[in-house]
């Protein structure tokens, strides 16, 4: 069954009527993976010798951080990282089991680019312990590494168009990431031990790879109770709002462009990530601002951080502008403007 459902994806994509756009799109996704891909494996390769030249020792030091590097991790798949979807309301009516549709779904998570792309930095890196001598618990401790990750694959499966938990989550982070930068609460002092104990102990690591099982059956049996035309799959009747944002009157004409910009920023989930990273362009300045690398305390990276920061909104929101008010051109020419 799993063999028919990927010649019916196979077929969807060449049969799609944006064909051409989509596989360009993939080109240029797969060029940008390509990328990513060649820079994981050079850090994953040479950050053992820069941390010993540092005077650091590598392991602890990657577990260290390991907890901000998982948080970071799953920021990125919420606003990126686009849920798999199948035509299933035709599959329903068909003698299919529920439980097959839910695992190839499921399945097709695993297959992600968010997913694989870690592999590139932990095999390199665990390659590099075995040579110099860590022996065979890195390869546990690797194990440990790539369940966490998939382990966050299915929390944002399981949060993904949750708000309000994902911010929960956000805000908590940020407040431990501001406190460590303060002096105030380091929360890797509790959370390096663990990361550490998968190398140290041969136990520990099995307990990641057991939350990543109980997480996979949990989203499993969530998924499966929703596959169905009465509840899950039926279409969600909202009561309609609208803003007015009548102080934006004031502005006459503009102000009605105003109005469907503000609109498309809290409506739509790509528009509120653009907007979200236009923040997180601000404390980006951090790095220049604060001293904390030697390379950026000059006069001519500091100008430079002062128009990427300050222009961070521009960068992001600008280039999606001609797209995104293009679709209201019409209404626009039958107003009085």
């Amino acid at each position: 069954m799993f063999k028919h459902f990927i010649r019916l994806e196979w077929k969807s994509f060449l049969r799609s009527a944006s064909f051409g756009s989509n596989l360009a799109l993939k080109i240029f996704m797969g060029l940008g993976a390509l990328y990513f891909i060649v820079c994981f494996a050079l850090i994953g390769t040479g950050v053992f010798f820069i941390l010993k030249d540092e005077g650091y020792e590598p392991l602890a030091t990657i577990n260290k951080y390991m907890i901000y590097y998982l948080a970071g991790d799953l920021l990125f798949r919420y606003f990126l990282q686009k849920m798999p979807v199948m035509n299933i309301r035709p599959l329903i009516i068909l003698n299919i089991k529920k439980s097959t549709i839910v695992h190839f779904s499921l399945g097709k998570t695993v297959l992600s680019f968010f997913n694989w792309t870690h592999a590139f930095f932990f095999l390199p890196f665990t390659i590099v312990l075995l040579m110099e001598g860590y022996g065979y618990q890195a390869i546990f401790w690797h194990m440990a590494m790539f369940s966490l990750i998939y382990l966050n694959n299915f929390i944002n499966l399981l949060i993904n168009n949750k708000d309000v938990v994902f911010y929960s989550v956000l805000a908590v982070f940020a407040g431990l990431g501001l406190t460590q930068y303060y002096n105030l609460f380091d929360i890797t002092s509790y959370t390096q031990p663990f990361f550490q104990g998968m190398y140290n102990t041969v136990y520990l690591f099995l307990l990641p790879i057991l939350l990543l099982i109980g997480t996979y059956y949990f989203s499993f049996n969530y998924f499966k109770s929703y596959l169905n035309l009465d509840e899950g799959l039926a279409k969600k009747s909202d009561v309609a709002q609208t803003e007015n944002y009548t102080w934006l009157n004031q502005f006459g004409t503009l102000g009605t462009f105003l109005k469907n910009d503000i609109r498309l920023l809290r409506r739509n989930k790509r528009s509120k990530m653009t907007l979200f990273m236009s923040i997180l362009f601000v404390f980006y300045g951090l790095l220049f601002f604060g001293n904390a690398i030697e390379a950026y305390n000059n006069p001519a990276m500091k100008v430079f951080a002062g128009i990427f920061v300050s222009g961070g909104f521009l960068f992001t929101f600008g280039q999606f502008i001609p797209s995104w008010d293009s679709a209201y051109y019409q209404l626009m020419m039958s107003q009085n403007i």
